[in-house]
């Protein structure tokens, strides 16, 4: 058995005796256990695709072969994927194949996600209606050797010069046309970078030095009745360790203070979600840290409202099927954002306020949060999964910046 932070989160039995089986003193008359993966998406269907792949965990552990069966035709969501990624090589090699239509295999092979899990997909040499964020990935925590880890961040760079050249590739398909400014890539590589530097400090308690992976796609579907091409993005971040509610313990005592009023206040107007739920719901919010000295030099904590705003601004489109959506999980806690709840706002009245997603109708810390939005899960990831999930609607864009 190879210790795995993944696998030992999802299958928490994992590690208890007589759970976890050699291979050798495995059942040779079992048959090979089949798992099949439909509507595998974070951003749809978080509670069935986490029980998913909670489900692989499990068989990893007594199984002496098993297959993977992805029954959805295209790749609905690249985040589920990395999450596999990012224990796939913990397991022992019960797997031997399975199904996986072939614009699915574009996807993966694309991003590199199926090169990082060791499948081969030989076969795949059209990449057609398909552009990549290729995959970038941070090491492991601990492991490096830099000298000046806190400023030696090569890896992230890489990651966020890939995104801007992914966006400009996104944008610059002939029915859009349009370009990032060189005000505007900065702004997004500043987006996404604190986003990533939050998930190293985030995720690996005092030291600081934790792991992320990042990558995503844009297809191009069929052309719908009106002769117009679909484009659908997915982006995906991941970060193993702490969760968003662990890392809020090390928060300076001002903010803890106001995140245990935010969960007593839920209490009282009847919130049914767990402690750890209520508490990731404070991590989204502006200005909310768990680097002590972030707090005490009013810094910090606007990674995550900024993507918001930037898929929000983005992604919107006249066709509501379409609309953009964002999907958190980290540790048992799952956060939807969608409709009216995908961003932040402002407080009402008050200039340069910081922009908050509480969840419900008064957008009060003192009113519970919406139980479709926000909820536990019955499976646990030990971290968090970023999912975003929008299209690039080139009738919208055209009209919004030939207007402006």
């Amino acid at each position: 058995m190879r210790p795995s932070l993944v696998l030992d989160g999802l299958h928490p039995q994992r590690s208890l005796p007589n759970t976890w089986k050699k291979l050798a003193e495995r059942d040779r008359q079992q048959e090979t256990v089949g798992i099949n993966l439909s509507n595998f998406s974070f951003l749809d269907h978080p509670e069935e695709t986490l029980t998913s792949i909670k489900e692989i965990a499990i068989a990893e552990a007594h199984a002496l072969s098993a297959r993977l069966n992805f029954k959805d035709k295209n790749c609905l969501d690249v985040a589920p994927f990395m999450t596999l990624m990012e224990f796939w090589s913990d397991m022992v090699p019960i797997f031997e194949g399975g199904e996986m239509d072939f614009p699915m295999q574009k996807v993966l092979a694309a991003t590199g996600v199926s090169q990082a899990m060791g499948i081969g997909l030989g076969g795949v040499s059209d990449f057609d209606d398909v552009w990549a964020f290729p995959l970038t990935r941070r090491r492991r925590p601990g492991s490096t050797v830099s000298r000046t880890r806190f400023v030696d961040v090569p890896t992230r760079d890489t990651a966020t010069t890939r995104f801007c050249t992914a966006m400009n590739d996104w944008l610059g398909q002939p029915d859009i046309s349009l370009e990032l400014s060189d005000s505007g890539a900065a702004k997004l590589m500043n987006l996404l970078g604190e986003v990533l530097e939050n998930a190293e400090r985030h995720s690996d308690g005092a030291r600081r030095d934790g792991a992320w992976s990042v990558s995503g796609f844009l297809t191009r579907d069929s052309s719908d009745l009106e002769g117009e091409w679909k484009y659908r993005a997915s982006i995906g971040i991941i970060s193993v360790g702490n969760t968003f509610s662990e890392s809020l313990s090390r928060a300076h005592p001002n903010q803890l203070e106001k995140i245990d009023e935010y969960v007593k206040a839920a209490r009282r107007d009847g919130a049914r979600q767990s402690d750890e739920t209520l508490r990731t719901v404070c991590a989204l919010q502006d200005t909310v840290t768990c680097v002590s000295e972030a707090e005490e030099e009013s810094r910090g904590g606007y990674g995550l409202m900024d993507i918001l705003d930037f898929v929000d601004g983005l992604g919107q489109t006249d066709d509501p099927a379409l609309l953009p959506r964002v999907t958190i999980i980290s540790g048992r806690s799952c956060i939807r954002l969608f409709g009216s709840y995908i961003s932040g706002k402002e407080v009402p009245g008050e200039v340069h306020s910081p922009r908050v997603q509480w969840f419900n109708k008064e957008n009060s810390a003192k009113v519970r949060p919406d139980e479709n939005h926000v909820f536990d899960l019955s499976a646990s990831f030990p971290g968090t999964v970023i999912s975003i999930g929008f299209c690039l609607d080139p009738s919208y864009l055209s009209r919004i910046f030939n207007d402006a």
